[in-house]
This record gives structure tokens, sequence and C-alpha cells, in this order.
């Protein structure tokens, strides 16, 4: 599929990219909700098991736990409400535990698509195909001096499982595990060689040759065991192929044939990005020797964009892994430097890709907030209350509402980070107002407390106009003054109405869209 751009300066209007989708994030952010609902299912290799005539450990999870889809709609929905088409590396799709335990028909269904839509969802891949992205992820080649074996033509090209922190099996594939485990793949991929299957199931045969061999897989045959993890990767690429889902190479994209790698995006999104850092830990007051430390590793990480490198280099620091403040507030400590490095990355991967990038429901606590609100480039902010509401709508209610308010949402799609202020409250709160007037639910208790309090207001300033007119005002009154007491008694329970809708948009949490950096 060609790479289009339609906007200038290289930024498409028509895609977004999401901080919550980065398969490390999504890990985290499931295991936060798994926690809220007190789910003992951890996500581990087993999770993926799935017996003939059984539901898997997956299914009966989301099925226990409707909030761990609801947290996905909500995010998916409000990137959705700001762009048509919502990017995606393969690493996202095929490592990330909420778009395989989903599903495309899922998760396509929470955003109101059909067959008759173009795709929500953009898949950004380096390779030609989208399957060839799931092999080349998963899976290292043989060597150019291996022998050749008894394998068919048809099967692809394996040596080995790649190494790498695989999050939707919470596991990690050194490069020690990847040599030592190629003969058996060599031996699983000999011994079915006359099989006619997809690269998928390829590829999930082999992990449950490699996890169940070793004792991890509970007993499991490695033919089923990694079956429904086959089965979701399938799905997504014949998803693209019935163009329900698009897929691009990066190949194509402009800025490949003037050879700028993801090198050029990084770097200089890195330097602002540690100035900007270096000035906050300066500022603290923080203890000499802490900060010094702080600095130094910082200095050590900011010019690698390899990430699993600069996470072993944070980890090999002498900083404590949370400073004093915990989770409530930054600190000169391990977890604030990756939540650092993982916004620089994910910023430097958007400019890369020609997008702007979105962080849903961001913490006060968090690195991307300081950066929204301290940056020197522009941004959009919005309520996370938004997210809440978007999350609870059944699908039906939120496909009405997306043709409802499709003024609103077009108004909301054409503003950008750089845009003045005022405009870009205008379309905010219009988009606001919108989703909660959709999410508004008819409680007879709750609408009669509301025409009380209407009542209330109505009679007090009812009574204040007659203490005006009989005690205060003498004389006659001024037909204006009438006029403007007539008008309001009858806006002032209105304006009670929006005082509580404004209340209602008060939320420690907040989206946030980056401007070009």
């Amino acid at each position: 599929m060609p790479y289009h751009e339609t906007m200038d300066h290289g930024i498409r209007s028509d895609a977004i990219m999401l901080t919550n989708f980065d398969s490390e994030e999504q890990l985290k952010d499931w295991n936060r909700v798994r926690k809220e609902c007190n789910c003992t299912q951890a996500v581990e290799p087993g999770f993926w098991f799935k017996e003939p005539g059984h539901i898997s450990s997956c299914e009966k999870t989301l099925r226990d736990n409707p909030a761990l889809v609801r947290r996905f709609a909500g995010i998916a929905r409000t990137a959705f409400l700001y762009s048509p088409k919502i990017l995606l590396t393969e690493a996202e799709l095929f490592d990330g535990i909420f778009f395989l335990a989903l599903g495309p028909d899922m998760i396509l269904d929470l955003l109101g698509q059909t067959n008759r839509d173009c795709p929500a969802i953009v898949v950004s891949g380096r390779h030609r195909t989208l399957e060839q992205c799931l092999l080349h992820f998963t899976t290292d080649p043989r060597s150019k001096d291996h022998p050749e074996t008894g394998r068919k033509g048809n099967q692809p090209d394996i040596g080995a499982l790649r190494p790498l922190q695989y999050q939707v099996l919470n596991k990690t594939i050194t490069a020690e595990d990847s040599k030592r485990t190629a003969p058996l793949i060599e031996a699983t991929l000999q011994a079915e060689a006359g099989r006619d299957d997809t690269v998928a199931h390829t590829i999930a045969r082999l992990y449950g040759a490699v996890f169940t061999g070793s004792g991890q897989g509970g007993g499991k045959s490695a033919d089923d065991s990694f079956r429904f993890l086959g089965q979701r990767w399938q799905e997504w690429i014949d998803a693209e192929r019935q163009g329900r889902i698009e897929y691009e190479s990066q190949a194509d994209r402009p800025h490949h044939s003037e050879g700028k790698s993801f090198y050029d995006s990084f770097l200089p999104i890195s330097r602002a990005n540690s100035d900007r850092l270096r000035q906050w830990c300066c500022g603290r007051g923080e203890d000499e020797a802490a900060a010094d430390t702080f600095l130094k590793t910082l200095d050590n990480i900011k010019g690698e964009n390899r990430r699993s490198q600069a996470f072993a280099l944070i980890d090999e620091s002498a900083l404590p892994v949370e400073g004093q403040g915990g989770h409530d507030s930054m600190g000169c400590d391990r977890r604030t430097l990756k939540d650092w490095y993982q916004f620089v990355y994910r910023a430097a991967m958007a400019d890369f890709l020609g997008c702007h990038l979105m962080a849903v429901q961001t913490e006060p606590n968090s690195y991307e907030r300081y950066a929204g609100g301290n940056g020197s480039e522009a941004s959009l902010f919005l309520s996370g209350t938004i997210t809440r509401l978007l999350a609870e709508m059944p699908n039906p209610r939120f496909v009405g509402f997306c043709y409802d308010s499709r003024t609103a949402i077009g108004q909301w799609r054409d503003c950008n980070p750089g845009d003045p202020a005022g405009r870009q409250k205008k379309y905010i709160r219009n988009l606001a107002y919108c989703v909660q007037q959709a999410a508004h639910q008819f409680d007879r208790q709750h609408e009669n407390m509301k025409i009380l309090k209407q009542f209330l207001a109505t009679l007090a300033i009812a009574l204040v106009s007659v203490y005006f007119d009989n005690v205060i005002l003498s004389g006659p009154i001024p037909i204006a003054l009438i006029l403007f007491a007539g008008w309001l008694i009858e806006v002032f329970p209105e304006m009670l109405t929006m005082l509580d809708w404004l209340r209602d948009q008060r939320s420690t949490s907040q989206t946030i869209v980056f401007g070009k950096r």
C-alpha cells in the first residue's frame, strides 16, 4: 500500500501514534487493570493454551473481566475521534497483549468499523508484507553456511527464535537461548516438513516446541500449545489481506528514499528532552551525588536509540528504582529515566513515520505530562473523563455518537497543536460536551434533584428581582434592567447545568496530542 502524506512538513493529518500502544506499555496497562479487577491470571505461556472444545485462559480472562475491554476501547476511541487512522508498528501489533487478546473482529467492532469503511488501523512495517513482518519480528533466518536439510521448499527460512523480550509471553529469549534452541527449531521444522501451513501457525508450533520442551508448557504437546496465539496472528494477517486494516511498507515512505533513518529522528528529540530533564533535575535541589549520578546516566542513554541497551544502562546505574515519592512524583531514579526514554523513543518513532503522537490519560507524575506542559512545542490537552465515558459506550451507541457529532469531531480533527489557544479550547469543549451528552443516563432521582435545584435557583433570582424592584429602586425601572432580569431568570437553571458539566470535566488524567518536535 503506498504511503500518503496529507499535510505539509511531512506530518500526516490522517494518522496518529499512541504511547499507550507500545507493547511494553500495553502489558503494564493490562496488568494494572487486571489487578484492579482482582484477576489472578497472569500473562505467561499458558495464557495462550487452548484445548480442543474449550476456551483459552485468554478468552476466559476477557469474559470474566470486561474492564480490560473497556480500557482498550476508551484509548482506541479517544484516538479515533482525533484521527481517522491509528498507526501501529509491527511490534505493537504482533507483541501487543491487547491487540492479540481481543483480535481484529472485536477491536474493529469497538471502533464501529464495517467492510464499507476506510481502514481505521494502519500497520507500518519494515518488510514488503505483514506476514513477512511477523516472520522477521519473531525469528532469525538460517546462517549462510548452514547445511541443507530435508526441509520442503515452501517452508519459511527460520534458523532460530529472535532474541527478544516477548511481552505477550512475559518472557525473554536471550542470544544464548536462541542459539541453544536452534537445533530444536531445526528438528521441529524437519519433522513437519510435509505440512502445508501458514507462517503464523508454523511460528506458533515453534513456540510450543521451545517452551513445552523446556518443561514450561504444562504437559501440552508442541502442536497445540500456542495454536490460539498463531490463530490471532493469522487473523490480523487475513484482516489486512481482506482490506479491513491497512499495511504500509516503510520502504515506500518519502523519507526512505532520502536516506533518513530512525536515528536521524531520535537524536534531535533526545537532545531537546535531555536538556529539559536536566533543567528539571537541577531545579529540584536534589542531593548533589544523586543528581550527578542521574545526569551521568542520562548522558549515557541520550544517544542510544536501542531501547533494550538504554534500559540495560539504566538498570546498571546506582540510582534507586524509585525515589522517596514513589509513583506519586518524578524523582532522580530509574523509573523516571525509563519514563523519559519511553517518551523520547515513541516521539522519535512518530516523527520518523510522519505523524503526531498522542498519550491517552497521562498521569500527573509522568514525564509525558511534564513534556506536554513544559515543552517548547505546542500540545493539545483533553480531559481524561472523555476516555472514561467513551469506554463505557456500547458499540452501537458509539457508532451513533460518531454520526450525531460528526461536525464536532470534524472540527476536533482539524485542530492542530500549533493552533491558537482560543480555537483549541472552543473545539475541545465542544467535543467534550457532545461526549457528555451522548453518555448521559436518565435517572429519575437525578432528574428530580436537578429540577429542585433549578426551582430553588429560579425562586432566589425572582426574590432578588422583587427586592430590587420594591426596596432599592424607588423610581421607574429601566426597560433594559427588566429584560436582563427576565433573561437571567430564564437561563440561570441552564447555567447551573453548564457549571455541573464543567465540574464533571475535571480529571487528574489528561490526554495529550504532542506537536511537531
